[in-house]
This record gives structure tokens, sequence and C-alpha cells, in this order.
């Protein structure tokens, strides 16, 4: 097998997989993007404020954004992963470099292009609804621009973890992956809100998502005291992401050449 790197060899890689998969990636994106739609057009068709029409929109982003578009994720690298057709895709005459970047170069593909959907979509469906409505009644509201920041950073981080899991485990990789996340997930935030308890001096009630603000109340009287995450320490959590979801790639490819000696 050739070990020099090939942009000729990764474009006709990346023409093959487009060939043996395009037709599951286009009917799989066409369920996404009508799911997306359900939920977020909904906003332009009432006069007045529609309070569930305006929680349908920021559902879309766990449940569509995220976790709909994770099952696009979960095939990235199963061709690799194990079988007889994993076996057959290993030794293809192809370096694990230009495997590795031309399904990851695949993945984001459609996955750039979704997020881009996405934010378009809401600002677009919301500005539409607020028209509708009068002056004077109650309107619509955008999710702030910070927190799509810290999605944007979250959805690339989150699908990293799906990519690796679709060549580190070799049988129902998406279940196997899901279940391990969510318990990671778990774990974080069940330490996260001990330590921020035990800063706070156990307050009455405290509302805490891991490196997010806090929304504290200290007593009977139920005013709530938000601390906002500090401005200082927004570029150093958008680094934490970005090189967690660099190093999740790494590892992928890293076991795609375990896997490939």
């Amino acid at each position: 097998m050739r070990q020099s790197f090939s942009v000729q060899r990764l474009v006709i890689l990346i023409r093959i997989n487009f060939v043996e998969n395009g037709r599951n990636y286009l009917l799989m994106g066409g369920v996404l993007v009508a799911l997306l739609l359900i939920m977020m057009l909904p906003v332009c068709f009432f006069d007045t404020y529609n309070n569930p029409a305006q929680l349908l929109q920021f559902a879309a982003v766990p449940i569509v954004v995220i976790l709909g578009s994770s099952l696009y994720t979960s095939h990235a690298l199963t061709q690799y992963a194990a079988g007889s057709k994993g076996m057959l895709s290993l030794m293809s005459p192809a370096t694990s470099l230009e495997k590795f970047l031309s399904s990851l170069i695949v993945n984001l593909l459609f996955l750039i292009p979704f997020l881009l959907f996405f934010l378009l979509l809401h600002h677009q469906t919301i500005t539409f609804g607020n028209r509708r409505i009068p002056a004077n009644g109650m309107q619509y509201s955008f999710i702030a621009r910070g927190v799509l920041i810290y999605i944007g950073f979250s959805y690339f981080l989150f699908h990293s973890v799906f990519f690796l899991g679709s060549i580190y485990f070799t049988r129902s990789s998406y279940v196997k992956t899901f279940a391990s996340l969510i318990f990671v997930m778990l774990t974080v935030g069940i330490l996260n809100s001990l330590l921020a308890k035990y800063l706070a001096s156990y307050p009455l009630m405290m509302s805490t998502v891991p490196m997010a603000g806090w929304s504290i109340v200290r007593d009977a009287g139920l005013k709530v005291y938000r601390i906002p995450f500090p401005d200082k320490g927004l570029i150093l959590l958008y680094l934490t992401l970005t090189l967690t979801t660099l190093g999740l790639w790494l590892a992928a490819y890293q076991r795609l050449r375990e896997k490939q000696i």
C-alpha cells in the first residue's frame, strides 16, 4: 500500500463515498430538514404570541439539530469498523490519513450546511412571526447570540464524539456512543453542580450548566441572583471546546490507523 498522501486519491475516496452512500445521505438529510421545518414553522401561523410555538423553536436545537443529526455522523467511519466490508475498506489502496480525511470532509459537508440552515431558518421564521404580531403584543424571542455561539461549538464537539464512536465501536456504535455520552454528561453535570453549590455556600435552590452562568435562590424570599459566565473566560471556554473536538477527531484517526495496521 502506498503511504504517501495524495489529493487525487482523497478526491476519489470522497466520490466513492457519495456514490455508495449518496442516497442514504439525501434521505436522512431530507428527514432532518422536514423535522426542522415542522418544529420551526409554527411561529409563522399565529397573529398573536404562541408559547408552544416558541418552545418548539427552542426544542429543535437538542432534538433535531444535535440528536437527530448525530444519526448521520454515527455512520461516518463504520465502513472501516468491522466485518468483511470493513476488512475490504481497510485494504483499499489509500493511506489512513486519506480515509480519515475523506470521511471527515463528507461529514462536515453535511454538518456545516445543516447548522447554517437552522440558523437562517430560526432568524427568518422568528422575524416573520413577529411581523404578524401587533406592535403592542408580546414578541417571539430569538436565541441569544452568546447561546448560539455556545450551541455552535457544542454542536461540533457532540458530533466529534459520534465520529469517534463510529470507528471505536464495531457494533451498535450509535447506541453505545450515546450511552457513553449520557454517562459522561451526567457525571460532569453532577460534579459541576456539587462544586457550584459548595462555592455558593449551599443555597436554597441553584441552576447551573457546565461552563455557563449560575442562577441562585438563597432563601425563602425566592429572589433570583444571576451570576453570568465571565467574559474573559469565554475565550478559554471556546478554546477548550475546540481543542476537545480536534482531540476526538485525532483519536478517531489513531483508531483507524490501529485497525489498518
